[in-house]
């Protein structure tokens, strides 16, 4: 097999046979079979990726970030390259790669692209992410999670998870930030944010600068009021966020005066006191 995509039933809230619809015609363009739909449980679908991953040249992601991060922490990247599909809400991968069209447009580009190295974040020596962040995320995407749960889903509910968050749930901590050999100490603490691209979900540019293959960490603090912090949401929609204190690095540690969850590609992580982060140069690659 050149390509296959893998696509993950239980993500979303679209149904089996709405996937299988969405991805017929991408499936006709890469001329490859859709495979995971049968699984029934995370590791199946883990399993099923690896198995695949082994007989293709190419395997196509279909879902969302988090089902991208699930597949970039079950295979080796080094050696196998992906393409990705968008099947999710937020899709911060679509737009960290420029993609535009519909399906059919993007299977397009990734059967006649070229494949492109690119870095990932090392976080804890546990999960390898592409976005990550300790802080509001973390409680957001606990509220999202619940909410998707109920069947809600779409920008609207993920507005009314950050509001419930910052107005009612998150409480601020104080942070010492090392970043290479400098020391930094944070009070009030709203997010902390180490990403390898500039997006969250819908589009929003968080960090403009952030590069996908600079050999960098690059980071983002915020303990800014909600007037700043309203401002920086705002602009990250047109030119790109422009608050909070910024800076690159090779490596990252945090220690916090209490444990908050690490967010990781849109998805919950673990929960801890402190935290460590370092660049993986060029460990990924991706046919776009």
């Amino acid at each position: 097999m050149r390509y296959a995509i893998i696509t993950n039933p239980a993500s979303g809230t679209m149904t089996v046979d709405q996937k299988r619809s969405a991805l017929a015609k991408a499936a006709q363009i890469l001329d490859a079979e859709i495979h995971g739909l049968d699984t029934t449980t995370a590791e199946d679908f883990r399993q099923c990726a690896r198995e695949i991953a082994s007989r293709c040249e190419v395997a196509v992601i279909a879902g969302g970030d988090g089902t991208f991060s699930e597949i970039i922490n079950s295979i080796d990247t080094v050696r196998i390259p992906l393409g990705f599909l968008p099947l999710g809400t937020g899709n911060a991968m679509q737009h960290a790669l420029g993609y535009k069209g519909n399906l059919a447009d993007i299977a397009r580009r990734i059967r006649d692209g070229n494949t492109h190295d690119y870095d990932l974040i090392d976080c804890d020596g546990k999960w390898r992410a592409f976005t990550s962040s300790i802080g509001l995320e973390g409680t957001i995407v606990r509220f999202w999670d619940q909410y998707c749960a109920e069947g809600c889903s779409g920008f609207k509910t993920y507005v009314r998870a950050v509001l419930k968050s910052y107005f009612r749930a998150y409480k601020r901590a104080t942070a010492r930030i090392t970043v290479d050999d400098a020391t930094v100490e944070v009070k009030n603490l709203l997010s902390l944010i180490v990403v390898k691209q500039p997006y969250y979900g819908f589009g929003m540019k968080v960090v403009p600068q952030a590069r996908f293959d600079d050999r960098q960490l690059h980071i983002l603090c915020n303990n800014a009021g909600f007037g700043k912090t309203l401002i920086g949401v705002v602009t990250s929609f047109t030119i790109g966020n422009r608050i909070g204190w910024y800076h690159t690095a090779r490596q990252m540690t945090v220690q916090l005066d209490r444990p908050l969850l690490l967010q990781i590609d849109g998805n919950a992580g673990w929960e801890a006191n402190a935290f460590a982060f370092q660049v993986l140069p060029k460990v990924l690659k991706i046919k776009c």
